[in-house]
C-alpha cells in the first residue's frame, strides 16, 4: 500500500513533536527502526531474497524474531523502488 506524502509529512511532524521517551526508546520497535529504513534506503531494487535477508540481520541484531512472511513483502517494495520504513 502506498503513503500518501502528506500522511508521511504529518508523521515527521508528530515525530517532532512527541517529547523523548526511554520507554518508547526501549521498545522493540524504535531501536530496529533506523536499520530498516537503512535497508530500504540502500537494497532499492536489489533482489527481493536479498532484501530479505538483510532485513533479518537487522532484526535480529536487536534480539527480535523476524516474521518471514512480513519481511517477504516488505522486501517487494524495496525492491520496487519504494521504502516502507520512512
Amino acid at each position: 500500500m502506498a503513503r500518501r506524502s502528506g500522511s508521511r509529512l504529518q508523521e515527521q511532524l508528530l515525530e517532532l513533536l512527541m517529547p523523548p521517551s526511554r520507554r518508547r526508546a526501549q521498545q522493540l520497535s524504535e531501536r530496529v527502526r533506523p536499520g530498516l529504513a537503512a535497508v530500504g534506503r540502500t537494497h532499492a531494487g536489489r533482489p527481493p531474497a536479498e532484501i530479505v535477508a538483510a532485513l533479518e540481520q537487522v532484526i535480529l541484531d536487536v534480539g527480535g524474531t523476524p516474521d518471514r512472511a512480513a519481511l517477504e513483502e516488505f522486501a517487494d517494495e524495496i525492491s520496487a523502488g519504494e521504502n516502507p520504513f520512512e
